[in-house]
């Protein structure tokens, strides 16, 4: 039997935003090295990284995940390269990759907008070396989003029936308008149980309900509405709260991807930059969604309260969300499908390093 060789790739992350950075890469590292690549994901934060890898990406022969120190003086550079979100590497390593003539992916945030398009597979000549601008988006002019085959059977099989209850995760930054929406919640003919996970998360819910709530513990906040708190799980495990739940509150980069994927209610706290300019890629992203749904009332109520969970508008009144929750399910759904007809970043990305040596 003749093994098939695979070509090495090495993916360098910084973890600036706790999880996401780092849950983008792990995605995307894990998923090439199902691939054609033998994957070596240097990181400068493992004690993130391992909360969030499982079992199986430490039995994994194709992934190699190494602390990324600040030297790299033992680096050996593989024959493609991946800056993810702007990290620069050492010069010693610039060096070397330019002696090895590797192929230099500069992997960028994800945007929806529209002028990523015309940047994505663009040349940069930095460092002395040809690189090429990537881009993770929502349209066929760009990388697309991380859509591995286990997620797509997982979400195939998730025919689950709406219990009497309704499943909300809450995964956000600091975010005073929790409250706005658990008010809103307690409003409903349903009565909410609420998984909130440590972190960030659960020290905003403790600080602004006055809790003080461990992961581990259960409390009943009122007739409608139940939170349970837990512990950071891995991203296996995170897949699969997001396509039970019937709500889910995300945040940064990669839990909104699987929110989106998971076809299910989302709101997404978008990572806060200067001047805005987050509003703006949260205005650019309901300009895309619009290309793909029909604009409705629900779909103008649905940005209005997205906007106001970002404090970018006051906070919207609906008079019931059970009859939002019906109507939007819809958006939702047909965005998954969206996303989906894609392809996945990875195999995008395989397609457009392969063709770089033809």
């Amino acid at each position: 039997m003749i093994t098939k060789i695979k070509n090495n790739l090495d993916i360098f992350c910084t973890v600036l935003d706790n999880y996401g950075d780092a849950g983008v890469c792990l995605r995307l590292a894990r998923d090439l090295s199902l691939k054609q690549f033998n994957v070596f994901l240097y990181c400068d934060d493992l004690k993130t990284l391992n909360t969030i890898k499982d079992k199986k990406d430490e039995e994994n022969g194709n992934l190699h995940i190494k602390k990324w120190n600040d030297t790299l003086e033992d680096y050996d550079p593989s024959e493609y390269v991946i800056q993810a979100f702007s990290c620069r590497l050492c010069q010693q390593a610039i060096d070397k990759i330019k002696i090895k003539h590797s192929k230099v992916i500069n992997l960028e945030y994800l945007s929806a907008e529209k002028w990523v398009e015309d940047c994505h597979k663009r040349q940069s000549f930095g460092d002395g070396f040809t690189s090429y601008f990537f881009f993770p988006g929502f349209t066929k002019g760009t990388g697309g989003v991380v859509t591995e085959e286990k997620f797509i059977k997982k979400l195939q099989k998730n025919n689950l029936k709406s219990s009497e209850f309704r499943k909300v995760t809450l995964f956000s930054y600091e975010n005073p308008h929790i409250k706005d929406i658990i008010s809103l919640l307690s409003k409903s003919k349903k009565k909410s149980e609420i998984t909130v996970f440590e972190g960030k998360a659960l020290t905003n819910l403790n600080q602004q309900l006055k809790l003080n709530l461990q992961p581990g513990q259960y409390l009943d906040l009122n007739q409608k509405i139940s939170i349970k708190a837990v512990k950071m799980v891995s991203q296996n495990e995170y897949d699969d709260y997001l396509l039970s739940a019937d709500l889910n509150l995300v945040r940064g980069e990669d839990s909104i991807v699987r929110a989106m994927l998971s076809g299910k209610p989302f709101l997404w706290q978008i990572y806060v930059q200067e001047d805005n300019a987050h509003i703006l890629k949260l205005m650019s992203f309901f300009d895309r969604l619009e290309e793909v749904v029909k604009p409705s009332e629900t779909f103008f109520i649905l940005k209005n309260l997205m906007l106001s969970y970002n404090d970018a508008h006051e906070f919207p009144l609906i008079d019931s969300y059970d009859e939002f929750e019906q109507n939007v399910n819809e958006i939702f759904k047909l965005w998954s499908l969206h996303l989906l007809n894609l392809g996945s970043l990875s195999d995008n990305l395989c397609d457009f390093l392969l063709s770089l040596n033809a």
